[in-house]
């Protein structure tokens, strides 16, 4: 397949923000291809290859939930689950926050070379953490099946959860690779800011166990809701209806900031980079 040459003729007459997103999604084979590409380099020489993902998150969540079930009145093996299921929540959304930021910015050859729509790279960062995330969700559910969990029509509510998920990963990575690209202090702002996020979400410790301004911050912190709506109805639990209605909030301000981002930013990415 031959790639159209960049220039400054054909980044100005790239699509728009919806129009890119759909040309991108309907070349679907080739960022496809590049994810998968990517994954097998990461893991190149090594033995276990991409068991790897399933090896270290196993060894953290037992680890983890060996140390802090000291810490919680909940029952050993719920909060196992508790962990598991948040933890893996927890890697997919920062995870997209995270390659988001550096999402244009390390595909900078590509996109100074070839006329391709921006949202492949979007699609090939997402495909990415998703095969992270379902590999370790397949860990979570294993435990949870040994635990003697059965899925049953509170289960399905965690359907239009991870459907949320990748509606706004797209958002999210546009958004942050976008503004990125023209303030590369944001790269080191987000890489600080995860380390605090980490401690202040409900992986390692229970929500409803905490009362004051603990609580008030936990709520305040947005990852503490979009992981309440997949974790909960796992296992058994009905979501906080506040938890629905501010995660559909803020996909709507992910979308709105991604459009407008991109709106300003995308005729002067390739110059920026």
């Amino acid at each position: 397949m031959s790639l159209p040459s960049n220039n400054s003729g054909a980044e100005s007459s790239r699509p728009g923000f919806f129009s890119d997103l759909i040309a991108g999604l309907m070349m679907w084979d080739l960022w496809r291809t590049f994810a998968w590409d990517e994954i097998q380099q990461r893991y190149r020489r090594s033995i276990l290859g991409v068991l790897w993902i399933i090896v270290s998150y196993t060894i953290f969540v037992i680890g983890i939930s060996i140390f802090f079930s000291i810490f919680t009145r909940a029952d050993a093996i719920d909060f196992l689950i508790y962990v598991s299921l948040g933890f893996a929540a927890f890697t997919f959304i920062l995870s997209n926050i995270i390659d988001g930021c550096q999402v244009f910015i390390s595909s900078r050859i590509w996109i100074i070379s070839v006329s391709l729509p921006y949202s492949i790279y979007v699609y090939r960062s997402i495909f990415r953490s998703v095969f992270t995330f379902i590999l370790q969700l397949i860990v979570a559910l294993i435990i949870m099946i040994y635990a003697g969990w059965r899925p049953g029509p509170m289960s399905l509510m965690a359907m239009p959860a991870l459907l949320l998920y990748l509606i706004n990963a797209v958002a999210i990575q546009f958004f942050w690779g976008m503004i990125s690209a023209r303030y590369r202090d944001i790269v080191h702002f987000v890489g600080s800011l995860t380390r605090l996020l980490f401690f202040i979400t409900p992986i390692l410790w229970v929500r409803e166990e905490l009362t004051g301004i603990r609580a008030q911050i936990a709520d305040i912190n947005p990852l503490t809701h979009f992981i309440e709506i997949l974790r909960a109805p796992l296992m058994g639990v009905e979501p906080r209806l506040s938890s629905w209605m501010i995660v559909l909030c803020l996909t709507a301000a992910n979308w709105l900031l991604a459009f407008i981002a991109t709106h300003r930013v995308r005729r002067r990415l390739a110059y920026w980079l």
